[in-house]
């Protein structure tokens, strides 16, 4: 089963986008025009998502018209940001294509958890790619875990947490991913099935964390191969390496 490859472009796709695009135009400020044929919108639509933007504190309007994105890190350097910072994510074709190709390669379910800033924060499922005969699935509806799967607090389950610690920054205690490697292992909510995860940044942020979801035995076996296969999607699909926040650079294939 395959949740995400054909989905209709929706308001909250468009916000993303704009966001998205924002935040690859640099520091700014920009012009409407500029973000609005960088989002793909027409001027009108992007005029009316800054305006919601400025309202949630997320986009600030210079003189003459022109947009920034507010960078929750900005400020007296000595001081720790007290919003966790996190970049929405678009789900685009490329992105879709390659967590697909990941399903196809591993026979396993793969999820894309980005972070939504509630209280408490949660991990939200943005995209779930799963064989056509869905074991995960089938466990968590007769467990009563199906939406500890699609949504939970960051702090239930190992992509969470992973997502939580690149929010926290690299510095904080705690804020290291397990081995240092930028990624973690851990049980899913379902259990039997233990989850692999590996960070997604963008533009210096995390922006989600893509996953493998195996019963434990399986993925206790495949370990090494399958953690390849994410590090090189996350280079792929990000900025940044995973494993240490610097320029993204391939990871060379296991011999």
């Amino acid at each position: 089963m395959t949740m995400g490859l054909e989905v209709t472009r929706t308001s909250n796709d468009r916000v993303f986008e704009l966001l998205d695009a924002l935040a690859s135009l640099g520091p700014g400020p920009h012009r409407l025009r500029d973000v609005a044929a960088q989002a793909r919108l027409g001027p009108s639509t992007a005029h009316r998502i800054l305006a919601a933007a400025i309202r949630a504190g997320t986009v600030t309007k210079a003189q003459r018209g022109r947009y920034s994105l507010i960078r929750r890190d900005q400020g007296a350097a000595a001081q720790e940001p007290t919003v966790p910072v996190s970049l929405p994510l678009a789900l685009s074709r490329r992105i879709r294509l390659g967590l697909a190709a990941l399903q196809e390669s591993t026979g396993q379910p793969v999820l894309l958890y980005v972070p939504l800033i509630l209280d408490p924060p949660m991990r939200y499922c943005l995209a779930y790619f799963a064989p056509e005969h869905d074991e995960l699935l089938s466990d968590a509806e007769r467990l009563l875990a199906t939406d500890m799967v699609f949504c939970a607090p960051l702090t239930v389950d190992a992509p969470g947490r992973l997502i939580l610690a690149h929010m926290a920054g690299p510095t904080r205690p705690g804020g290291r991913a397990r081995g240092g490697t930028g990624h973690t292992y851990g049980p899913s909510p379902v259990a039997g099935w233990h989850t692999l995860a590996v960070p997604l940044r963008r533009y210096g942020q995390i922006a989600g964390a893509i996953c493998v979801t195996a019963r434990a035995g399986w993925l206790d076996q495949h370990r090494d191969q399958t953690l390849d296969r994410l590090l090189r999607l996350t280079v792929e699909l990000g900025d940044e390496s995973p494993a240490d926040g610097t320029a993204a650079r391939p990871v060379p294939e296991r011999r």
